[in-house]
């Protein structure tokens, strides 16, 4: 407080001449220096002016707050003979990073008019070591740990690639520290057997092969610390299942069974047509041989008798058929062979 009090006392200053805009943006001071943790509703610059002719153009004074985001923090008061302008909002370097602008505040400009005169006070915003390590590629939400996932199988050795993104933290302030990973618990008893942390990059290793015998769930918390004087903490869980084999399947593999089915589709439609062609043609050429026999029909015939004439037409046409085939052989005709 005292070293806030001998700040406030340095920027307050006396006008010669009040009546004179120049003198007022004469005593602007040319630099100021905000951290986050500034106490809020305290002066930050602070002009005295003669009681007698301050009315006469205090109300010429306007600011204008460079970037725009910064405006809500500030706001002047005359009380007076006395220009105050106060931080009314603390100053999150984090929260403007990450939700107004995504840029990293570290300088700011307060242009200050009176009159026809003006002037520019640069400001400098301290980014102080207020927050711990943040996971990044998780599945979770800001509210709940933080979380990983991992498939492996029985023979596997290396690194593990974990869903939905690597193992990967980082300081929460922007201006932010170096941070290293380590196990903080796991489950089963004896997991550290079967895995380790890369304690610079995240990264976990499946070290050795796991039988039938040997548990094939596990569950690892991965403590994230930043390299402070504070040494802030941030843990996240890593859940891993073993299987026999590799659980992922290829989507070149599941084209190829798809080309394949299709293929077998259209080999059974072609065998098909080929059948019914081949039966049709097989069916026409049949008909195209057959001689039906003319059966005559009589009033005085029954059913019986129709059924025996048929059996000798037949016959009759077939002795004709032989005859004729061999007098055609020997040269002659069916007349001939009567006589």
């Amino acid at each position: 407080m005292r070293f806030l009090l001998a700040v406030i006392s340095m920027l307050t200053q006396s006008i010669a001449d009040p009546k004179d805009c120049s003198s007022f943006i004469q005593h602007l001071p040319k630099n100021i220096t905000i951290r986050e943790s500034s106490p809020l509703n305290i002066s930050i610059i602070e002009i005295r002016l003669n009681a007698t002719a301050a009315p006469s153009f205090i109300n010429d004074i306007y600011y204008y707050i460079h970037p725009d985001c910064l405006s809500n923090h500030f706001k002047s008061v005359q009380e007076g003979n006395k220009w105050s302008l106060f931080l009314q909002k603390a100053i999150d370097v984090e929260y403007i990073y990450l939700v107004e602008n995504k840029f990293v505040l570290k300088d700011f400009q307060i242009e200050i008019k009176c009159g026809s005169y003006d002037s520019i006070v640069n400001g400098t915003v301290i980014d102080e070591d207020d927050n711990g390590p943040i996971f990044a590629n998780t599945k979770s939400t800001n509210c709940t740990i933080s979380g990983y996932s991992a498939n492996s199988y029985r023979e596997y050795t290396g690194q593990l690639e974990t869903s939905p993104g690597g193992i990967e933290a980082a300081d929460g302030d922007v201006t932010g520290n170096n941070v290293t990973y380590s196990f903080l618990y796991g489950e089963p008893f004896g997991f550290k057997d079967y895995f380790i942390i890369n304690p610079q990059h995240g990264h976990v290793n499946k070290t050795r092969e796991i039988t039938e015998e040997d548990p094939h769930n596990f569950m690892m918390i991965i403590q994230a610390t930043e390299n402070s004087t504070l040494g802030r903490t941030k843990i996240a869980v890593l859940e891993v299942g073993v299987y026999e084999n590799i659980p992922v399947v290829s989507s070149q593999v599941e084209a190829n069974q798809a080309v394949l089915l299709v293929l077998q589709v259209l080999s059974g439609i072609i065998i098909m047509v080929f059948t019914f062609a081949f039966a049709y043609i097989v069916h026409h050429r049949i008909k195209k041989h057959v001689v039906s026999p003319k059966i005559p029909e009589s009033v005085n015939t029954s059913k019986f008798d129709s059924m025996e004439a048929v059996t000798e037409d037949s016959f009759i046409l077939e002795n004709t058929i032989v005859l004729t085939e061999s007098n055609q052989i020997n040269g002659g005709t069916i007349k001939d062979s009567k006589e």
